[in-house]
């Protein structure tokens, strides 16, 4: 646009142009106001959180005391939080801390918190008002078997004290409700005080609620709209009642999916629950996360990764958009302190980790916490482990199921099929007690409520059989990519309000019934698309799945998912609407068919989906698959799906007759794939090793030949070796070129490098780097220039030679 002419328009004053200009301004004032009242709206709206939480509010305020390490190591179920960004000198002033609350059901509960140790003070800037203070406390010693506990938190609003709780005498390791009201004055902060010599205090979840002065019924139609994600562990897709099972053995939750945008064939993106419910979280892969899908634990290297990245998840979005965030669960992978999970940024995490009875007390758990909140915005993840093997269902559902389900099918099935049954009819009345408890306070209508599985069961004695350091898969997950085993019910009823707003021909044909969304589909997709229905993304995210409130708001045509792509233990599978590829890691690949109990390799397997839906012929190692079997690795490769570290070698070119080239790698972080030239014969004796040679002649190409291994893990250690005809050949590494005669085994510094070495194509010797793609091990501008003059100062001392 030409601004000359633009400003001609709008401030010319000639008599010509008055009346004209004086339209123009007329037409566009009631658009100009409409903006400035947006904009002050939203500069309203953006100022103001509600709640006020003073976690997320304690890098911005003052403490007295700067805490940069644990100053209680006895108690291990805690670690620095994660959600308060604070510098490394103040990480454990925010502090999910576990108190094990009830050693018979193993019920543990953690809060995030702000830590007191004795003396501390906290000072915060907030908006003046009138608040509602909400909080549960909690008390340790200094030492493990300190028996008296004693000290006072004091609140203060500049001089005036606004509220005092006396905990002398508390009981330890139990959290205590305080609530009250505080009165903010103009220009002055909140002060938050412990005064205590020998006693520590957590202050978890403290949130500040605006107290209104008035309720009309345009603010209670402008209420957000809490959130209930219902996840289900082991929950088959196949035996719901609303995806074709004939007997509905799940009648609340059939019901329900009438009513919600139901997804037809939708895929979870782990065959177990930690990759699964990491991804879906994340809207990202487990292994992209940093946090791989190999075994329960999570390595310190793989914490460095997930915390040094920006991440977002449900937890930590509706948080920042001012929702109580409150997860109950059987699920030891969202409790960092276990060494197996992770702090995703939960208010409150409310876990039971004893079998058969926890379904019970987890739904007990959710209607009270439903009922305490209805008048306040939740996210909920209620995690119901109960169709989970060992199948122990009550007899009374059983007696249920028996009474649905013909006894000439029931008898067809084996015992723990039988079983499997008794426990999602089991689920599905437990989940009936929370919806019931929701249409009885009212909610029930207002609250979307999301239900999925993190992955499958199998049960197909077709695809009995097991990686040789795992147990049989039959009645369990986590081996195989069958679709029984990763195919799971998802579906979302919509908070009426937004269901009554949707404007597509595709919400409208519904009529308020079902709104189907055909295809395939993965569950990398919730995470964006409950919260894009909400007007919840947060400006450039990192959710990676598609936002199908889009199409089913507005376009119509909803997404197709070309490629669903599944991790296993040290496995991976995808698929398509055509086939499924699944592909096992180098030194992953023996499996024992149970039909005759011996070993058997199977690097690869690929199935016809369309002429074989049931999974049973593998065509990856007959001729007749070959065609459709390059095409899936084709897919695969060029989709890309996990980001990995490159161990990056370049072999000289032969600058003699022949050159017989032998090369033999070990690395830390396991061998995840590689990119070589068919001139190289290539071997992978075990997860960690490859060897490989080469013949060549003389050529007039002066750049030797690169080679890419991608890792596993992040890790960034390798072990190299390289011989030309039968001589042992010095090696250079990383960033400088740093040469050995003979490799050395902890390389993790000199063998890292942020971008290609200079002279790393031309080098006339052997030169391997890795690239910390993945990892994130990137250079700052000041590192890169010390860098260049490091490099200049070996290079005089002889280590470099060019």
């Amino acid at each position: 646009m030409d601004d000359g002419n633009l400003k001609r328009k709008n401030f010319s004053c000639s008599s010509e142009t008055r009346f004209p200009n004086w339209f123009h301004m007329r037409a566009t004032l009631p658009f100009a106001l409409t903006i400035c009242f947006c904009l002050f709206s939203c500069l309203n709206k953006s100022e103001r959180r509600f709640p006020v939480d003073l976690v997320l509010e304690l890098r911005n305020a003052k403490s007295k005391i700067s805490i940069s390490k644990d100053l209680l190591p006895y108690h291990w179920k805690k670690n620095p939080g994660r959600q308060s960004n604070l510098p490394l000198t103040r990480k454990w002033e925010n502090t999910q801390i576990t108190f094990n609350t009830d050693k018979e059901i193993f019920l543990n509960h953690s809060l995030d918190s702000l830590f007191f140790p004795p003396g501390q003070e906290y000072e915060f800037k907030i908006p003046s008002g009138h608040y509602e203070f909400s909080s549960l406390v909690g008390l340790l010693g200094g030492t493990e078997f300190q028996t008296q506990i004693s000290g006072k938190l004091k609140i203060y609003s500049g001089n005036s004290i606004l509220q005092e709780w006396d905990l002398t005498q508390s009981p330890k390791e139990r959290w205590i409700s305080k609530k009250g009201n505080l009165d903010v004055g103009e220009l002055e902060s909140l002060r938050l005080v412990w005064e205590s010599v020998d006693s520590y205090l957590f202050v978890g979840e403290p949130l500040l609620y605006p107290v209104e002065k008035s309720t009309s019924e345009n603010q209670k139609e402008g209420k957000p709209k809490s959130v209930i994600l219902i996840v289900i562990d082991s929950a088959r897709k196949d035996f719901f009642g609303s995806y074709g099972y004939p007997y509905s053995v799940t009648p609340v939750m059939d019901k329900m999916a009438m009513e919600s945008v139901f997804f037809e064939n939708p895929f979870a993106n782990g065959n177990w629950t930690k990759p699964s419910m990491m991804s879906f979280f994340h809207s990202e892969y487990s292994s992209n996360l940093g946090l791989g899908n190999s075994w329960f634990s999570t390595k310190p290297y793989q914490r460095k990764v997930y915390y040094g990245k920006k991440r977002d998840n449900l937890a930590k979005t509706f948080r920042e958009a001012g929702y109580f965030t409150q997860t109950i669960m059987n699920n030891v992978f969202f409790l960092d302190y276990t060494t197996v999970g992770l702090d995703l940024g939960f208010h409150n995490s409310f876990q039971v980790g004893m079998d058969i009875v926890d379904t019970e007390v987890l739904t007990n758990k959710a209607i009270q916490f439903v009922s305490e909140y209805k008048d306040k915005p939740y996210f909920l993840h209620f995690n119901l482990n109960t169709p989970h093997a060992s199948y122990s269902p009550p007899p009374e559902d059983m007696t249920a199921v028996r009474s649905i389900v013909p006894s000439d099918v029931f008898y067809k099935y084996e015992s723990p099929v039988q079983r499997y049954l008794g426990e999602m009819h089991y689920t599905d009345r437990e989940i009936g007690r929370l919806l019931e408890t929701l249409k009885k306070e009212g909610t029930y209508e207002e609250t979307m409520i999301i239900i999925t599985g993190d992955h499958g069961e199998l049960f197909s004695a077709h695809h009995d059989y097991s990686y040789h350091f795992i147990m049989q898969t039959r009645f369990g997950h986590g081996e195989t990519h069958y679709d029984e085993e990763i195919n799971v019910p998802y579906f979302i009823k919509l908070p009426k309000s937004v269901r009554e707003n949707l404007d597509s021909d595709m919400a409208r044909e519904s009529s308020g019934g079902q709104i189907r969304i055909p295809g395939q589909s993965s569950l990398l997709s919730l995470a964006p698309t409950i919260l894009g229905f909400l007007d919840l993304l947060p400006k450039n995210s990192t959710y990676q799945g598609v936002n199908y409130s889009s199409c089913i708001r507005i376009t119509n045509i909803c997404p197709n998912e070309k490629f669903i792509y599944t991790e296993g233990r040290m496995s991976e599978s995808v698929r398509t609407e055509n086939y499924k590829y699944i592909r096992r890691y180098p030194g992953f690949t023996t499996v024992r068919r149970t039909a005759a109990g011996e070993p058997h390799t199977m690097a690869e397997e690929l199935y016809d989906l369309k002429k074989d839906p049931e999974e049973k012929n593998n065509l990856s190692p007959i001729p007749e698959g070959e065609s459709l079997l390059q095409t899936a690795r084709t897919d695969f490769r060029r989709e890309n799906f996990l980001k990995r570290n490159n161990i990056r070698i370049i072999i000289p070119p032969c600058s003699e007759s022949i050159c017989r080239d032998f090369l033999s790698l070990n690395v830390q972080g396991s061998i995840y794939d590689w990119e070589v030239s068919d001139a190289i014969q290539l071997n992978s004796g075990s997860a960690k090793t490859i060897s490989l040679q080469k013949e060549s002649k003389p050529s007039k190409v002066r750049q030797g030949e690169e080679l890419v291994f991608k890792t596993v893990n992040p890790e960034l250690g390798a072990f190299f070796s390289f011989s030309r005809n039968g001589k042992t050949i010095p090696v250079r590494f990383g960033r400088y070129g740093l040469e050995y005669q003979r490799s050395i085994t902890h390389l993790e510094d000199l063998i890292v490098s942020e971008r290609q070495p200079d002279g790393f194509p031309s080098s006339p010797l052997p030169w391997v780097y890795n690239d910390g793609a993945f990892s994130g091990t990137r250079e700052s501008e000041v590192q890169r220039e010390m860098g260049k003059e490091v490099k200049k100062i070996l290079e005089t001392w002889g280590y470099i030679h060019e």
